[in-house]
């Protein structure tokens, strides 16, 4: 059926038909003078591990401007090649390709085509389904790979083996439910925070995300990069450790220097009008605010804030607004909520979707933050269960809600 488009997980069981297909270009080899071929590898929505490679002989051989763009393949046949299931793409044989830019939202006329190639109206909705294919951070799973468009924030050499490559796109990771049981949760993905002096070249809104590189083969396209460079990371798997969201590269993970084009949305001067887009996120209107905790919060006048604002905040004392959540207290045993004196004494994790931070509260601010008596003690573990997201302290999992408090 010419009008069918075969998923490329299907085309693996079409071998000796001819078939149409339509895929993002993950892989590309340079081409062979001596007989007018090359290869590259396409990925879709339904099979984005090891992708089908696809061989064309022709005069006139694709000329890929990016990897993550679009082909869209019509008539090519299904054969081994080395012993490697491979659409061949051979003009003497009526087959057809078109290249489309794989940025979402431009037009969709092919930047290179084959003469015969023409373009259908029901070919537009599999072409704008395939630019969805890159992934923002608010939109990742645990447990599952995806495309990734973004910038370098920072690049860091923790041990011998192992590096860390922080990215950010201008989004915000889903906030993870709490499920393991520790005696005290970390406060970032790496062994240690970074420096202040290193965490104010970083945004201040959306999250940054942690990428962790150990293979060998790996790191070596890691001296390659430079913070602020924009690239596309396809095939990237994303998981949660400790409440805490990191990513790590994939035998077929492919990274790629986004081309000029795309630079304008992620360039510096970009960074101050994003912050305004961005900042209606931490009104506390916006969020789901935990009742028991959305009035009443001291020095009503202190801007809102993101806790990496408060982390790279230049001077010594202030007073701020946050939405956060509170991922874990301490000191877990209710019995040992008071000093020798009677008064308050707790430390809490407190996490948005910038950072996470130590944050005290003691003596007086203990009944002021609680809004009871510091000798009810039966009321102040209820509502640092309903702060913690359980019935308990020590109960996982929990999902803690977002509160508003001022933090001085």
């Amino acid at each position: 059926d010419y009008y069918k488009f075969l998923r490329i997980q299907d085309a693996f069981k079409a071998l000796h038909l001819h078939v149409n297909l339509i895929g993002v270009i993950v892989e590309l080899d340079f081409p062979t003078a001596s007989d007018c071929s090359c290869t590259l590898k396409i990925v879709d929505p339904w099979h984005s591990e090891s992708g089908l490679s696809v061989k064309f002989v022709a005069r006139a051989l694709p000329r890929v401007e990016s990897v993550g763009d679009i082909i869209l393949l019509s008539r090519v046949k299904i054969v081994l090649i080395n012993r490697k299931i491979t659409a061949l793409c051979n003009e003497t044989s009526s087959s057809t390709f078109a290249l489309f830019n794989g940025k979402h939202g431009v037009d969709f006329i092919p930047y290179q085509s084959s003469p015969k190639f023409m373009i259908r109206e029901q070919d537009h909705n599999l072409l704008s389904n395939l630019r969805e294919c890159l992934t923002s951070l608010k939109d990742i799973k645990e447990g599952e790979c995806s495309n990734l468009s973004c910038l370098i924030v920072h690049i860091s050499k923790v041990y011998k083996d192992r590096w860390y490559i922080y990215v950010w796109d201008g989004t915000e990771m889903p906030p993870c439910n709490i499920s393991v049981k520790l005696e005290r949760l970390p406060l970032c993905v790496e062994p240690e925070m970074l420096p202040t002096y290193m965490l104010r070249k970083f945004p201040t809104f959306g999250s940054v995300l942690r990428v962790i590189v150990e293979r060998v083969s790996q790191k070596q396209a890691i001296h390659c990069l430079q913070p602020g460079q924009h690239v596309k990371l396809l095939n990237l798997f994303f998981q949660v450790n400790m409440g805490l969201w990191n990513a790590t590269f994939t035998p077929s993970t492919k990274m790629q220097y986004t081309m000029n084009r795309e630079m304008l949305a992620f360039s510096p001067q970009s960074f101050r009008m994003c912050g305004e887009k961005f900042s209606s996120r931490w009104n506390p209107i916006t969020r789901c605010i935990s009742r028991s905790h959305s009035g009443g919060v001291a020095h009503e006048d202190a801007p809102f804030v993101t806790l990496m604002d408060i982390l790279t905040y230049h001077k010594v004392t202030a007073k701020f607004r946050c939405v956060v959540r509170f991922i874990q207290v301490y000191p877990r045993d209710v019995r040992k909520l008071r000093d020798s004196n009677g008064n308050i004494r707790l430390l809490a994790i407190l996490e948005d979707a910038t950072a996470r931070i130590h944050a005290s509260l003691y003596a007086n601010e203990g009944e002021k933050f609680f809004g009871c008596e510091q000798s009810d003690e039966e009321a102040i573990v209820k509502k640092l269960n309903k702060l913690l997201g359980g019935e308990e302290m020590e109960q996982v999992p929990r999902n803690p809600p977002w509160v508003q408090c001022c933090l001085i």
